[in-house]
């Protein structure tokens, strides 16, 4: 509200009844709404007055019966602090009231000196000016409780000398310095030596680049000598009328030691994997080695022998072509049988479904067991072809793990959806183990592997002469069918 329409009660100290008259005819003169003019003849009173009154406005002489000079005023300033004060003065006065000014007083008047037109502006100016200094200082208070109760540290300092000028609670909290030994430190003390050379480079290159606002993570020390990693965010201001940076710290300490375990555990686990295929690898071209030697190798040897006594042994050449024949075709079908475990099946031509058909087919030409394949809420056109050779290979690994080792005659393998999840599950009634003591072999380690790639899980149930149970979880996101991207003209 400005003065024109604001209902002014004002506090006049002065001791000079004739004084106070001629201002008071001048106020009535000035067209301004007034309400009250309350009189104080001394220091004192006016104190009393302001105490009691509603004050809007005071006019101040420097010459008081129990004050004079500057003091009238120092002495009023604490009781008016939200009021204007305009200073009336004799000619010998103004350097005074000059002084006054200077700690805070809107204006001065000379006695005999000014006009209804005058006073009339004077008083409207110093309404005004001490109304903005006021939501001013208001506005620096919020500010100064923004920053003093921010939970982040928080501080200002000087871009030519790097001196602090300002912290908050939360950074004397955070770094253990006191606020005064912070002001007493440039901003370079809570960095490691190695890194202030680089510190200060950014903070000049920004200011050269007139860049207000920076952002980066860099190592700070604590007072205790603790190293931490904090997020910078930064703002050029002017503070106090110097050049300043007012940054805000967030410690990401914690944050960058979770990121380096995870990291290390990526690692980890990539290595167990890495170690996992090439022990696989290796199983694999050993047992490639051991059937080409122990099997393929001895039905071409016997072949082989049959012909060369066929050649000298005209009477039986018949019979031992015949048997070299049959060892041959025995050697290809156990080359064909290799062959066909190592190289990736054609899924996409054949189907998954039919994929493990076939290699259950061939366990039980191999061996009299009864394998049952179940399918449940399953359509393999969903799976793209990464996780069908994941399932082929897993539920290959695990048939060869029964074979060679459960002594079973009964398995069941399941195959199903739930949700957004993929649930493979191999059981047999075999002879079990006891999965608190059994170590892992490279198939199971394999299978785990496989399905972790997928952000899968595997269980094992199983306990000695009860069978065994493997279950495959793993994560997929259902393919939409064809119909779903065409469009209707």
């Amino acid at each position: 509200m400005s003065g024109e329409n604001l209902p002014l009660n004002i506090l006049v100290i002065e001791d000079n009844p004739g004084d106070l008259l001629l201002l008071e005819e001048s106020l009535h003169g000035t067209g301004l709404s007034i309400e009250n003019i309350f009189p104080a003849p001394s220091l004192q009173r006016a104190k009393e007055v302001l105490a009691d009154e509603l004050v809007h406005l005071v006019f101040l002489d420097l010459s008081l019966p129990d004050s004079s000079g500057l003091a009238s005023y120092t002495g009023l300033s604490e009781a008016a602090q939200k009021v204007p004060v305009i200073l009336l003065t004799g000619l010998t006065d103004t350097s005074i009231a000059l002084q006054a000014l200077l700690l805070g007083a809107q204006d001065y008047l000379v006695k005999g000196e000014f006009d209804e037109q005058l006073l009339s502006r004077a008083i409207r100016y110093s309404l005004e000016r001490k109304r903005n200094l006021e939501h001013l200082r208001e506005s620096e208070e919020r500010y100064r409780q923004l920053f003093n109760n921010n939970p982040m540290p928080m501080w200002v300092f000087d871009v030519n000398t790097y001196q602090f000028l300002e912290v908050n609670e939360a950074a004397i909290q955070h770094y253990g310095y006191t606020y005064e030994e912070f002001l007493n430190m440039s901003v370079m003390a809570i960095r490691p030596a190695e890194d202030i050379r680089k510190a200060a480079e950014e903070i000049n290159s920004g200011i050269l680049r007139r860049e207000t606002t920076g952002k980066g993570v860099w190592r700070h020390l604590k007072k205790n000598g603790e190293i931490i990693f904090v997020e910078i965010a930064s703002h050029y201001i002017e503070y106090r009328n110097r050049p300043a940076i007012l940054a805000l710290a967030n410690d990401v300490t914690e944050n960058i030691r979770l990121e380096k375990e995870l990291d290390l555990q990526r690692m980890s686990k990539q290595k167990q994997i890495t170690e996992a295929v090439i022990v696989a690898q290796e199983k694999e071209r050993t047992e490639i080695g051991k059937e080409l030697h122990d099997n393929v190798n001895q039905i071409l040897g016997a072949a082989n022998l049959y012909i060369h006594t066929a050649i000298t042994e005209g009477d039986l050449r018949q019979d031992l072509l015949e048997r070299s024949g049959r060892f041959i075709t025995e050697a290809i079908n156990e080359i064909r049988k290799i062959s066909k475990s190592m190289i990736t099946p054609g899924l996409r031509e054949i189907g998954l479904v039919e994929s493990i058909q076939d290699i259950i087919d061939d366990v039980k030409m191999a061996k009299v067991i009864s394998i049952t394949l179940e399918i449940a809420d399953f359509e393999e056109e969903q799976l793209d072809d990464r996780r069908k050779l994941t399932i082929f290979r897993i539920v290959q690994e695990q048939l060869n793990n029964i074979i060679k080792h459960a002594q079973a005659t009964v398995v069941t393998i399941r195959l199903s959806v739930e949700g957004n999840n993929i649930e493979l599950t191999i059981s047999d009634n075999g002879v079990g183990f006891d999965t608190s003591r059994h170590r892992k072999g490279v198939g199971i380690t394999n299978i785990i592997s496989r399905v972790e790639l997928f952000n899968g899980k595997v269980e094992i149930f199983s306990r000695p002469g009860s069978g065994c149970v493997l279950s495959c979880k793993m994560e997929f996101t259902p393919a939409l069918p064809p119909s779903a991207y065409s469009s209707t003209p």
